[in-house]
This record gives C-alpha cells, sequence and structure tokens, in this order.
C-alpha cells in the first residue's frame, strides 16, 4: 500500500473540490451529488425503484468509472429484492451485500444491485442507499 504525500493537500494532487480520497492511496478518490431529478430502475415493465433523491457517485481509481446512480433503500421495492451470500471488498467504500431479484411477474435476475452495508465512516453515507447493475436493470432518467 502506499503512504500518503506527506504536507499534500489532497485537492492540490486531484484538483477535485470534496472529493473523498482513499487514505492510503489519494489518488484513488470519489465523490458524490445529489441532483435533484427523477431516476427510475426496471426491468422490462416492472419497476423496482423510483426517486428523487439519488446519490449519483462518480470515481476514480484504475480508470475513470461511469457515475452509478444510488437509490435510497425507502425508494426501493425492498420486497422483490433477496440478500444473498456474495460479498466483495472496495478499499474506498468498503464491504457490499448483493441482492437477487425475486419477483414472479418477471424472469428471476442474479446478482442486479449491492449495498455498502459495511462501508467505512468516511463512505458512510452509502450505506443507505442501492445501486443496480446496469447491465441487467435499465436505471435512466426522467422527464
Amino acid at each position: 500500500l502506499k503512504k500518503p504525500i506527506a504536507g499534500a493537500n489532497l485537492e492540490q494532487i486531484t484538483l477535485v473540490k470534496d472529493a473523498i480520497h482513499r487514505p492510503d492511496e489519494p489518488r484513488h478518490f470519489m465523490q458524490y451529488r445529489f441532483p435533484k431529478r427523477n431516476f427510475v430502475a426496471t426491468l422490462g415493465d416492472r419497476e423496482i425503484a423510483k426517486t428523487n433523491n439519488a446519490l449519483v457517485l462518480s470515481e476514480v481509481g484504475y480508470a475513470i468509472y461511469e457515475p452509478v446512480i444510488y437509490f435510497p433503500e425507502s425508494d426501493v421495492a425492498l420486497e422483490l429484492l433477496e440478500k444473498i451470500d456474495k460479498t466483495t471488498h472496495c478499499p474506498l467504500k468498503g464491504d457490499t451485500a448483493y441482492f437477487n431479484l425475486v419477483d414472479a411477474a418477471t424472469e428471476h435476475e442474479q446478482e442486479i444491485a449491492w449495498q455498502y452495508d459495511k462501508p467505512f465512516e468516511f463512505a458512510a453515507k452509502l450505506q443507505t442507499y442501492i445501486a443496480f447493475d446496469p447491465n441487467k436493470i435499465n436505471v435512466a432518467t426522467l422527464a
């Protein structure tokens, strides 16, 4: 693991204001915002989540990743999700839980969503949000 640059201001390293940096590697960072737009997550005609309180997370690590839309738990049809045993670890955000879709009205889909259920303290805001795999679930902005 790399050590932070002594005496360096992290905003000077990345030139990104209000970014959250990985403590041991300041070049790996994220920034989140709360756009006042409506988002919906669907599978076919089935709505799984809808919100105007999304958290949009942008991350830079080994690449500049596509922004991820996170839905507040309260705006997700939790009865359609089943937590599974799979977990992963992100050195910037923490540990995740994954979900399958369990809905008789649609085909069952595996690992459609995740949540940072054990985030690092500096990423704690993510704990009450759920993101959907864009390769399996359509996440779109509503007009």
